[in-house]
């Protein structure tokens, strides 16, 4: 079902829950409103440092990274979300390829 300008709107990231870097998974863990429905979201260490134009940034840095980057990454995990739509249970991901095809867009 097409979303509404309303719903497109809906899907940003909440300020509201903290997010956490998961050192095991190598991969940074917030999440996002859809209307009332908060989905959850991860972007890859690969994403971030791309997205940073780095490599190897260590993982009590990746808070620090999230935050400096995090317009850029909610605009990617909303377009995200609105390719893949809602798919229950299921996370939306961010991995270096998503980050590489914004420099070709």
């Amino acid at each position: 079902m097409p979303r509404s300008p309303a719903e497109k709107k809906a899907a940003s990231p909440t300020p509201d829950r903290l997010p956490g870097y998961d050192a095991e998974r190598m991969a940074f863990f917030f999440t996002m409103n859809y209307g009332a429905e908060i989905i959850d979201c991860e972007i890859s260490s690969s994403a971030l440092d791309d997205l940073d134009a780095t490599k190897g940034t260590r993982p009590g840095e990746r808070g620090a990274q999230f935050n400096r980057l995090r317009d850029v990454i909610e605009r990617v995990a909303s377009c995200n979300f609105e390719r893949q739509g809602k798919r229950d249970g299921e996370r939306v991901r961010i991995f270096s390829k998503h980050v590489k095809s914004l420099r070709l867009a």
